[in-house]
């Protein structure tokens, strides 16, 4: 290809191939769906940059792969070799970004299966809003703990898995050496006092610790953040007041979060921005109804 138009780089930007700063090759965004990939998916990612590329891989922010210096002319070979092993270009454009996700599905800190949770997540809001326009790029981070290594609270919409203690403080005798004051990250529980619920992160690694059973259960859940973003504007995102308690709660909830910036997002208006303008209080209030879901068609056809 000679000779690309602004028109055509533009619809293949909208396709995930970014273009190169020569003017003449593109870089292919390759979509991991949650952040991980088969040994048999990444080889052949090696093999389309070797052909088709400089044989160099990178590993965008959203934990996908950029493969660089890809004539336009290759792009449909790419795309047929990405299809065989269940991979696509893509994660650009005003909608919703590939998700991603932590290790907690392995980690030792993680209160579930975090990848998991992304991929279902990716099915159903990635690829099943994909035709859906927004104001703006929309990310979505899942977390599995309080320790935030993949920053869920400068998404868009951030997901951290949380584990609530349930105290029975009557049980404790105030031993030499507390077990659940050892077991606190944070270091914010007393023997005998307790712990102030404004400190503790829930992370639940003092849930079954003391012999006495000060702490002898807790609740799994999902804090959720709303609104953050980091580049050129940074906005640590809102900590919504709830706690979801459960997967199918979860996916009403981010559906119901996406409807509402397509019904009350500006166009070119990140998220947060949005949340800024209407109020937090505001949000949680149309979130915590049925409206959004009532009028989805409505509002994804506006």
């Amino acid at each position: 290809m000679n000779h690309i138009t602004d028109e055509e780089r533009k619809k293949y930007k909208g396709m995930g191939f970014v273009p190169n700063r020569d003017g003449k090759n593109t870089s292919v965004r390759v979509v991991t769906k949650n952040g991980v990939l088969s040994s048999e998916q990444m080889r052949v990612a090696c093999e389309i940059a070797d052909k088709y590329g400089n044989g160099k891989i990178a590993i965008t922010s959203r934990m996908c792969l950029e493969l660089p210096v890809i004539s336009y002319d290759n792009i449909q070979n790419v795309i047929d070799a990405l299809e065989k092993v269940d991979l696509a270009p893509g994660g650009t454009g005003a909608k919703v970004r590939p998700v991603t996700a932590c290790k907690g599905t392995v980690c030792p800190h993680g209160n579930f299966d975090t990848q998991e949770v992304a991929l279902e997540i990716h099915y159903k809001f990635y690829e099943g809003y994909r035709s859906v326009k927004l104001p703006h790029k929309f990310k979505i981070g899942v977390g599995g703990c309080p320790n935030n290594c993949i920053k869920p609270d400068i998404n868009d919409l951030g997901i951290v898995g949380v584990y609530i203690p349930k105290f029975e403080m009557d049980k404790c005798v105030g031993c030499a050496e507390c077990s659940v004051e050892s077991a606190c990250p944070v270091k914010k529980f007393e023997k005998n006092v307790g712990i102030d619920s404004n400190v503790c992160t829930d992370c639940g690694k003092c849930v079954e610790t003391c012999p006495f059973g000060v702490v002898p259960s807790g609740q799994k859940g999902f804090k959720i953040y709303l609104g953050g973003q980091w580049g050129k504007t940074m906005r640590r995102g809102n900590l919504m007041k709830r706690i979801v308690t459960s997967k199918e709660e979860l996916f009403e909830l981010i559906e119901k979060v996406i409807l509402l910036y397509k019904a009350e997002g500006i166009a070119g208006e990140r998220f947060g921005n949005t949340i800024d303008r209407i109020g937090m209080e505001k949000a949680e209030e149309i979130l915590q109804g049925n409206g959004l879901l009532e009028k989805k068609n409505e509002i994804i056809n506006a």
